[in-house]
């Protein structure tokens, strides 16, 4: 019962383990990568139950159980490669694990290149196993040989949810083999194999097909649901759940000392647009306002629509002296929106962070009102500038 307990543990904290997409152009080609897909979605696609640790090995025991039989009732070098093979496999699978689980530590996500080669060799290797045993094995091992691999292959669509390609890929690398050796044989009834084959694999296309679709809707579906509960409808910027979710993955994927600057921003003028050119043009004023966010801040910049004419700014890794110029950027940009909306003008408050793995709630709550009293005293000192917190 403990060792159970300890491989469910494992088991979790190997799904937990965060994980990019592929590298190599075969594997992101394996994995679906050119599809059109919100990367978070391709992300999650390309983990699934491949990625289990436990599923994976036990996958691995029982043919390396049906190989171990082979060798001691009929011993070769074929079969004692064989079994070093899977064994060589089973311990990089537990290394590449490890590799991974220290990486997450220091807030690091890795490639599933590693994890998609041991399946493929895993494959290859199980194909191989089939074909010898059907030449060479006893009928009592070839039926154990051959049973193995049907079953280990048939659950190759489930583990495999999300990437047809890979799951397709994976069949034909354990049965071909088979089919393959079955002109070496003499008896004439293993040609059954073959004749099974294309439909075999057919059918493994479609299931897989099948069960990616569901996959992919159901993915798309709670990305949509967490898009729109985590942004502003009418600018499309992050909103305040979103803002300390966003904040809180990218201090947990910080590896070393990084500063931030928060920047607590407000409008001026926008009540006077609301009340003289109507709620439309003050929401195409926001609008507008977010869309120059946009193009004066960096990619890894975090934009956020407080509320009403409020916005936060969290630029990670910026310089006092680059925080200083995209301040002024800013305030002439937003100056410029004049023309369009007379009067309009923008004050703002600036705190840092020295180092952003520390801003926890706690912490990005008191780096706000440090933000917001700055952003009081640049109000009261005229607006259309920008005060530093102390």
């Amino acid at each position: 019962m403990k060792l159970f307990l300890r491989l469910v543990t494992l088991g979790r904290r190997a799904y937990s383990v965060e994980h990019a997409l592929p590298r190599y152009r075969f594997l992101r080609w394996l994995s679906g990568c050119d599809r059109t897909l919100p990367e978070e979605v391709m992300v999650r696609l390309s983990g699934g139950a491949i990625m289990h640790l436990p599923l994976l090995l036990a996958g691995m025991t029982c043919t390396l159980i049906a190989g171990v039989a082979m060798l001691i009732d009929a011993p070769s070098p074929f079969m004692l490669a064989w079994v070093t093979l899977i064994l060589a496999l089973m311990v990089g699978r537990v290394l590449e694990y490890r590799w991974r689980l220290k990486r997450a530590q220091r807030g690091q996500s890795t490639p599933v290149d590693g994890v998609l080669i041991l399946a493929l060799l895993w494959a290859l290797s199980l194909g191989g196993l089939g074909a010898y045993a059907l030449v060479a094995a006893p009928p009592a091992l070839k039926l154990v040989a051959i049973g193995t691999l049907l079953v280990v292959s048939s659950s190759y669509p489930a583990l495999c949810i999300g990437r047809p390609r890979l799951s397709v890929l994976l069949v034909l690398l354990a049965d071909v083999p088979l089919k393959l050796a079955v002109p070496f044989q003499a008896e004439s009834a293993y040609w059954i194999f073959v004749a099974q084959g294309p439909i075999y694999w057919l059918a493994t296309l479609w299931f897989s097909c099948y069960l990616n679709g569901f996959a992919e809707r159901a993915l798309l579906g709670e990305s949509r649901s967490r898009f729109q509960a985590e942004h502003d409808h009418l600018t499309g910027l992050h909103n305040r759940p979103g803002f300390y979710r966003r904040v809180d993955e990218l201090r947990r994927s910080v590896a070393g000392v990084l500063p931030a600057t928060l920047y607590y921003i407000d409008l001026d003028g926008f009540k006077q647009i609301n009340d003289h050119q109507g709620h439309e043009a003050g929401d195409a004023l926001l609008v507008d306002v977010a869309r120059l966010f946009q193009q004066v801040l960096r990619q890894q910049d975090i934009v956020v629509r407080w509320g009403g004419d409020e916005f936060l700014l969290l630029l990670p890794g910026a310089s006092e002296f680059l925080a200083a110029d995209i301040a002024e950027r800013l305030l002439t940009s937003v100056k410029a929106l004049g023309m369009t909306y007379p009067g309009v003008g923008m004050s703002m408050g600036i705190a840092r962070e020295a180092d952003l793995r520390q801003l926890d709630a706690e912490r990005l709550v008191k780096l706000i009102d440090r933000a917001d009293a700055a952003l009081y005293q640049a109000k009261r000192a005229g607006k259309g500038r920008y005060r530093h917190a102390c």
